[in-house]
């Protein structure tokens, strides 16, 4: 039996005009080789999976190729060493299992000699930002004047980790999110060559659950082919291995959440939950939608592929029926919640705990209703807002509802009745 290749790996790009989504990156830095402008440092930074060390690879081989243009020619006999893996002067280390001050100096001393064949030594480092201070500290000096045959590359997700000084020594190139439709018109043309039969709509919730990342899309798509019968793709099958529940009944939930109908909520909930949809995935798209109706709310397109979802009717009329006031509280609510579910092991019951608070929660007055109620009412003296505390009138007490008195004495602890 042969040994299966994944799709990711497969398909990894390469040459610059394979790489998928980072159009501007590729720009500059093919630009930069025909004007022999692109610096011995680079750093290439961003999420997992869309092109880091890839772009790193492909740079590398064009430094080495021959007739580069600058695509690498793939035909001559660097472009094929590298294919088959044997380019001895293009060294690739792991930071994370090199982390020390002793795997650095043996780059530093790699770096006194000339590569064997070829204009340049190159090394690339992944996951930079996992070496320790004192490797950095190794390394710095290095970065800032390096010998001419040398080129470092660098790749990492957390470019905070790594020192203001070696930010300062490097070329820096930030890698975006893949945008979905891009993703998923990609995973198409895989599938179209894989012989492989998926509709748009399967793709298009790959591409979605990816979530920018081109490797996580050639994952899952090799999961749904693992899944599907006769090498055809069905919405059902996606949804069912994501653990993805109908967003039409996610939908229905928030908004009986934002009428603080909590008998139905919890009704609405325990459905949804029982489905194959985890806690941490209901939360999170739950706290997607806050964001779309507060999009529609300001008369804003949001991110994303919304403009083609069939509930957008249904979002746009439960943006018309609630406050900013209230989608913020939500909004708040829900990302403290998600916090919440990462620290417990009853994740569903946790779940329930915010939803129920969050349908006692969503139709509460806020600050501005409050005060605007107790002005309208006479039973606020001027200028005590802008002070920091709340002085009502004892004679117009009784005029003010109990609820809302309620909500106002919790909201300034220091109120005085005069």
């Amino acid at each position: 039996m042969s040994v299966y290749i994944p799709l990711a790996t497969k398909y990894r790009p390469q040459k610059f005009s394979d790489v998928i989504g980072q159009d501007i990156v590729i720009k500059i830095i093919t630009r930069g080789m025909q004007k022999n402008r692109l610096g011995a440092a680079l750093l290439f930074s961003g999420i997992r999976g869309i092109g880091k060390t890839t772009i790193a690879r492909i740079l590398a081989k064009a430094f080495r190729c021959e007739h580069a243009d600058p695509e690498p020619c793939g035909t001559c006999e660097f472009c094929k060493e590298f294919a088959q893996g044997n380019q001895i002067d293009v060294i690739e280390i792991d930071a994370a299992s090199n982390t020390g001050v002793d795997d650095v100096r043996e780059i530093i001393e790699s770096c006194r000699y000339k590569p064997t064949t070829g204009k340049y030594k190159i090394f690339i480092i992944d996951e930079v930002h996992m070496l320790s201070k004192s490797a950095f500290n190794a390394l710095l000096k290095t970065l800032e004047e390096p010998p001419e045959h040398v080129k470092f590359m660098l790749a990492t997700t957390e470019t905070y980790k790594i020192p203001e000084t070696i930010l300062s020594r490097v070329l820096k190139f930030d890698l975006k999110k893949v945008d979905q439709p891009v993703i998923t018109q990609y995973l198409s043309s895989i599938c179209n060559r894989e012989n492989i039969v998926a509709d748009v709509e399967s793709l298009s919730l790959i591409a979605k659950v990816a979530d920018g990342s081109i490797r996580d899309g050639l994952s899952i798509l090799d999961q749904a082919i693992n899944m599907s019968e006769k090498n055809e793709i069905s919405v059902t099958d996606v949804k069912d291995m994501l653990s993805i529940s109908n967003d039409t009944d996610i939908v229905d939930l928030l908004e009986l959440m934002l009428k603080s109908n909590v008998k139905e909520t919890i009704s609405k909930y325990r459905t949804v939950i029982s489905g194959s949809v985890s806690a941490n995935k209901l939360a999170n798209t739950l706290l997607e939608y806050i964001y779309v109706l507060t999009c529609l709310k300001n008369n804003i397109v949001p991110l994303g592929d919304y403009a083609n979802n069939d509930l957008m009717p249904k979002l746009k009329n439960i943006a018309e029926k609630v406050s900013i006031a209230a989608l913020t509280k939500v909004w708040q609510m829900l990302l403290k919640g998600i916090q919440e579910l990462k620290i417990s092991d009853h994740q569903e019951i946790i779940l329930e705990m915010i939803v129920v608070r969050i349908a006692y929660a969503s139709t509460l007055p806020d600050l501005e209703e409050i005060i605007g109620e107790f002005q309208e009412r006479g039973s606020i003296n001027e200028g005590s807002v802008k002070s920091g505390s709340l002085k009502l009138n004892a004679d117009k007490q009784n005029s003010v509802s109990g609820s809302l008195l309620d909500e106002a004495l919790k909201m300034f602890p220091d109120a005085k009745v005069e």
